[in-house]
């Protein structure tokens, strides 16, 4: 759809509601932001726009009733995805876009590793980042909510900065500006738009959105929802494209069959490293998968990511392995935190815990820095762990029968509490939902 001239009914403008507005009146349209949120204001009657433009993830009767009148209803990803190429934006940028359940931030880290020498953009979890030939140029905190890419975007052009390469990861689905399309997982799947869709219908948008002659990357689970002919990229176990041939703490062989490259090629072959054990690599199995998908995917050289993928130490609080005050400590703490995370934190601090030493818990929630919280009656199973020598709890939601829990604010504060509690080469497992 062509935005320009008509009149849009821009829904949420919590999430990116405004800057699709601002997008929208530099394009000739004519815009109006609706706050669909408790205590909103009546908003205009819905039967004066010509388009209505909602978030995915919300319920409200405004884009029912445009449904049944008849005025084309965009999601924002859409909106973007358009807004974006009204303005002539990325036309020469090799683009990802990357979203699922899991695995996002990791595999969108690992293709910012591999394009570390290029002119580099990336909007992640951890907000933009913009590189040049490994060098920061620039560092914002930004949301994975679509208009993010818009902003981002500005940004990069406040910079005079021309990206060669962007990777967008993208909360519940794409914008179809990708060349290649990520998608990670679709478990373990969640209502949204209070309870009326799923998080797969809303991902799904990856498929539905994505541009010609672009191609999908996804397990081999969800592959079957790919659209016929369109060009797949699959990673697993057997029968995928791309799959473990061995994987070993001292070697890991990945092996890929008539491979679809966006230049229409097709390639087989393998990948093989040794990994640093910087970080958990059972917990890193399904990323490393999918980056080295993607990454062949985009035609880049095999020996370049061998190369990357012999030192890679991890992604900063998943599941990744560092020393401290010399004590090791488990990083964990990160956006997208769940409770299977935990426990594979917990597993994975325990097998490298010494006999004569201890293993300290941090657990919590920083719960003014993220939007979806960890529910406080998961968290207490896990801290009452008996394998576990003391824990730090960060926030107050979170109820234990543990005695002697530590209570602090954040993260920072938990970890002076964790030092003053172990000695040199205990162990400290840090896993804390927040922003990073």
């Amino acid at each position: 759809m062509d935005f320009r001239g008509k009149k849009a009914a821009v829904l949420d403008t919590i999430h990116g509601g405004r800057i699709i507005c601002e997008k929208l009146r530099e394009i000739g349209a004519d815009p109006v932001a609706i706050n669909i949120y408790e205590g909103a204001p009546e908003p205009q009657p819905i039967d004066l726009f010509d388009v209505v433009i909602a978030p995915v993830h919300a319920y409200t009767q405004l884009t029912a009733r445009a449904e049944g009148l008849g005025i084309p209803v965009l999601t924002h990803h859409q909106a973007v995805g358009q807004l974006a190429r009204q303005n002539k934006a990325l036309q020469h940028a090799l683009v990802f876009e990357v979203t699922g359940v899991t695995g996002k931030t990791t595999v969108a880290s690992l293709l910012e590793i591999a394009f570390s020498d290029r002119k580099l953009l990336t909007l992640t979890s951890r907000g933009l980042e913009i590189h040049e030939n490994g060098r920061y140029v620039a560092k914002r905190r930004l949301s994975i909510t679509p208009a993010s890419i818009l902003t981002a975007l500005d940004l990069a052009r406040e910079f005079d900065f021309d990206p060669e390469v962007c990777i967008f990861e993208v909360s519940l689905g794409g914008t179809g500006l990708a060349d290649v399309n990520i998608l990670t997982t679709l478990s373990p799947e969640y209502g949204i738009a209070q309870e009326t869709k799923t998080s797969t219908f809303a991902k799904l948008q990856m498929l539905s959105n994505a541009k010609v002659n672009s191609c999908l990357v996804t397990s081999t689970e969800t592959a079957s929802l790919a659209e016929p002919g369109q060009c797949l990229n699959t990673f697993g176990d057997e029968g995928a494209t791309v799959q473990y041939e061995n994987i070993e703490t001292d070697e890991v062989t990945i092996a890929y069959s008539d491979l679809a490259r966006i230049d229409g090629g097709r390639v087989s072959g393998e990948v093989r490293f040794t990994p640093t054990g910087c970080y958990d690599l059972t917990s890193y199995e399904d990323s490393l998968l999918c980056f080295v998908t993607a990454a062949l995917c985009s035609k880049l050289d095999p020996e370049v990511i061998t190369q990357r993928l012999a030192h890679f130490k991890g992604v900063l609080g998943r599941m990744s392995a560092a020393i401290i005050k010399r004590r090791l400590l488990i990083d964990n703490s990160n956006s997208g935190l769940e409770a299977t995370s935990i426990k594979r934190a917990i597993r994975y601090g325990l097998t490298l815990k010494k006999s004569g030493h201890k293993a300290v818990l941090i657990i919590g929630a920083e719960a003014k820095n993220v939007c979806e919280g960890i529910p406080p009656e998961a968290l207490a199973p896990l801290a009452e762990d008996t394998a576990l020598d003391d824990v730090v709890v960060v926030g107050d939601q979170m109820r234990t029968s543990r005695p002697n829990v530590v209570r602090s604010n954040d993260l920072e504060s938990a970890l002076r509490a964790a030092l003053t509690l172990t000695k040199e080469c205990d162990v400290i497992i840090s896993c804390v939902k927040m922003w990073r």
